[in-house]
C-alpha cells in the first residue's frame, strides 16, 4: 500500500507542477522539487529511501537514451570538439582542481575522499539544463552543446568518482591502471551502445518487410531497448550510460524504415508521444524525488552541527557550500574560456573557420558556465558512497560530502534560474539557419510532391488527352492536387528583401489555419451531439483534426523559441 500511495503522489506532484509552473516564475526542476519537499514536511509525510543503483538503472537509461535519440547528429559531429573537450577534459580538470581545494578547505577530508566528491559534481545534468538553460533564451548551437556535453560527462564523471573512491577504500591508486580502466570502460560503452542501436536498426528494418506488424510492438521493442543496453554494458565492465546515449543516437542515425508505409508513419507517430509523455513523467518524478531527500540531507546536517557547534559550525557548512560551487563556477569558466580559443585555432589551421580571430563573447562565455547545473546524477553518485572503509572503519566526512553536493544542486539550479535570463537579456545571436533550411526543405517536398502526382497520373491515365474537355478522375484529382501544391510552393518562395515579413505572414497562415482546424472541430463535435454520426466517426474525424492541430501548434512554438 505504501509503494502505491507512494507513486500515486509523485504522479500527482508532477500533474500539479505543470498548474503551478504557469503562475510560478520558478522553472520546472525547482518547482518539482519543492513540491517534493512540501510532501515530506508534515509529521506522517511520504519519504523513500533512494537506492542509487536502482534509481540509475530505472530513471537514467531511457532519459538519456531519449536524449540521445533527439540530439542532431550534423550539430554533434560539428562541434565534437567542444563537446568532449567539455564532457572529457573539463571533468578531468574539475576533478583535479576542486579535489584539491576541497582537500586543502575541509578539515578531515582525505584527498581520494575529496577527488571523489569533485568527480561526483563535475556531471552536468541533461535535464536540469534543458528546463533551465532552455527557459532562458540561449542560442540553439550553445543548448547543443549543453545537451552534448550533459549526455557524456555523466560516464566519465562517474567513472572517477569510482576510482577515486575505490582509492579512498583502499588507500592505493594507480595511475596508469585507472588511464587503462577508463578507457575501456568508456570505449567499451561507446561500442556496445553503438552495435546495440545497430542491432536494433536492422531488426526494426527487418520487421518493416512484414505487413500487419503492430506499431505497438515495435514500440515495445525500442522502449526495452536503453534498459538492455544500460544492464549488457555494466555486466560486461563498460558505461552503460554512455552505452544508452550511444544506443539512441545510433539507433535514430541508421533506422531505416518503410516511410512510405502506413506503420512506419502510425510508428512514428505513437513513438514520438511515447517517448515525450515518457520523459516528462520521469524528469519530473526525478525533481520530485530530489525534493524529498534534500529536507532530510541539509535540515539535519544543519542540525547537527548547530547542536554540536553553534553557529560557527552551521556558518562553516554553508561557507563550504557556497565555497564549492563558486570553485566550480570558476573552473568550469576557465575551461571554457581555453575551449573557445582552443577550437578557435584548430579550426583555422583545418580551413572549416574564416575571418579573423573573434574575442569570445564575454556574457555567452559566462552563462555557459552558469549553466553547468548539477542535477540526479550527482545525488544518486554521492549517495552510494559506502558507509564503511575495507579496514571497518567510518568512510572518512561522508554526512558531510553528501550535505555539499546536495546543497551545490540547489545552489546551481537557484543561480542558473536567476543569473541566465538577466545574462542573456538583450543580447543578440546569429540568424538560426535551421529556418532557412526548414523554409527550402518544405518547398524542395512539395515540387517533388508535384513531379510524383504528374507521374502518376500519366501512368495510370496513359492514353488521356489533356485538352479533353471531359478530363478523367485520374487526371482532374492530378489538377487539382498540383494547383494546391504550386500555390503552397508560390507561399513559401519569398524574396530575400521581404524575409522580414515572412514570419509575420507565416504566423498569420498559422493562425488562420488553427481557426479553421478548432472550426472543423466544433462543427464534428455538433453532427455527433444531434446523433448525425456515430462514435466511431467522431474519434476517426477527431484525431485526424486533432493531429493536424498538433502540426500547427508544434511549428507554431518552434518559431516563437
Amino acid at each position: 500500500m505504501h509503494a502505491t500511495i507512494l507513486v500515486l503522489t509523485l504522479l500527482l506532484c508532477v500533474a500539479a507542477s505543470a498548474v503551478i509552473l504557469r503562475v510560478s516564475r520558478l522553472p520546472l526542476p525547482l518547482t518539482q522539487i519543492a513540491l517534493g519537499a512540501a510532501v515530506t514536511i508534515p509529521e506522517h509525510g511520504i519519504y523513500v529511501d533512494l537506492e542509487p543503483h536502482l534509481f540509475l538503472l530505472l530513471f537514467v537509461p531511457p532519459l538519456l537514451f531519449a536524449d540521445g535519440w533527439r540530439m542532431p547528429k550534423r550539430e554533434f559531429f560539428q562541434m565534437r570538439e567542444r563537446i568532449l573537450g567539455l564532457a572529457f577534459g573539463l571533468v578531468l580538470f574539475t576533478v583535479v582542481a576542486v579535489g584539491s581545494l576541497l582537500h586543502w578547505m575541509v578539515p578531515g577530508l582525505p584527498l581520494a575522499a575529496a577527488f571523489a566528491l569533485a568527480a561526483v559534481l563535475s556531471p552536468t545534468d541533461a535535464v536540469a539544463v534543458s528546463a533551465v538553460a532552455g527557459r532562458a533564451g540561449i542560442p540553439k548551437r550553445l543548448m547543443y552543446v549543453l545537451e552534448g556535453e550533459a549526455l557524456m560527462n555523466d560516464a566519465s564523471g562517474l567513472t572517477a568518482f569510482k576510482f577515486a573512491v575505490a582509492a579512498a577504500m583502499t588507500g592505493a591508486f594507480s595511475l596508469s591502471a585507472a588511464s587503462l580502466d577508463f578507457g575501456f570502460v568508456a570505449v567499451g560503452g561507446l561500442l556496445f551502445g553503438i552495435a546495440m542501436g545497430w542491432g536494433m536498426a536492422l531488426f526494426q528494418k527487418w520487421l518493416a518487410s512484414w505487413n500487419q506488424v503492430q506499431a505497438q510492438g515495435i514500440i515495445v521493442m525500442t522502449l526495452l531497448l536503453p534498459f538492455a543496453t544500460y544492464l549488457l554494458a555494466e555486466e560486461f565492465g563498460t558505461s552503460g550510460i554512455l552505452a544508452a546515449v550511444a544506443a539512441g543516437m545510433t539507433l535514430n542515425l541508421k533506422s531505416d524504415t518503410d516511410t512510405s508505409s502506413v506503420s512506419g508513419a502510425e510508428t512514428r507517430i505513437a513513438t514520438t508521444h511515447m517517448w515525450r509523455m515518457m520523459e516528462y513523467v520521469l524528469n519530473g518524478v526525478i525533481f520530485v524525488l530530489m525534493g524529498m531527500q534534500l529536507p532530510d540531507i541539509i535540515g539535519e546536517a544543519l542540525t547537527d552541527s548547530f547542536y554540536e557547534g553553534g553557529l560557527r559550525d552551521t556558518s562553516e557548512l554553508l561557507i563550504y557550500s557556497v565555497a564549492t560551487w563558486f570553485a566550480l563556477f570558476v573552473t568550469r569558466l576557465i575551461w571554457v574560456w581555453g575551449l573557445l580559443h582552443v577550437t578557435h585555432l584548430v579550426g583555422r589551421l583545418r580551413g572549416t573557420t574564416t575571418g579573423p580571430r573573434q574575442r569570445p563573447r564575454k556574457r555567452l562565455v559566462v552563462a555557459t558556465a552558469l549553466a553547468g547545473v548539477r542535477g540526479a546524477i550527482t545525488l544518486a553518485g554521492v549517495l552510494s558512497v559506502p558507509l564503511l572503509l575495507d579496514n571497518g572503519s567510518e568512510f572518512p566526512q561522508r554526512s558531510l560530502m553528501i550535505f555539499i553536493a546536495a546543497s551545490v544542486i540547489l545552489i546551481s539550479l537557484i543561480m542558473a534560474a536567476v543569473g541566465l535570463p538577466w545574462l542573456l537579456r538583450g543580447m543578440t545571436v546569429d540568424e538560426d539557419p535551421e529556418e532557412q533550411e526548414e523554409q527550402a526543405a518544405r518547398i524542395r517536398a512539395c515540387e517533388a510532391a508535384v513531379a510524383a502526382i504528374a507521374n502518376a497520373s500519366r501512368q495510370d491515365d496513359p492514353n488521356h488527352d489533356e485538352a479533353a474537355s471531359d478530363p478523367s478522375p485520374i487526371s482532374a484529382a492530378a489538377s487539382r492536387l498540383i494547383q494546391a501544391y504550386q500555390s503552397r510552393i508560390t507561399t513559401l518562395r519569398v524574396d530575400e528583401a521581404a524575409a522580414e515579413g515572412l514570419l509575420e505572414r507565416s504566423a498569420a497562415d498559422r493562425m488562420l489555419r488553427l481557426v479553421g482546424v478548432r472550426a472543423e472541430r466544433e462543427e464534428v463535435m455538433r453532427l455527433h451531439r444531434e446523433d448525425e454520426i456515430n462514435d466511431v466517426v467522431l474519434n476517426a474525424l477527431l484525431y485526424e483534426i486533432d493531429m493536424r492541430e498538433t502540426a500547427l501548434s508544434t511549428s507554431s512554438r518552434k518559431r516563437e523559441h
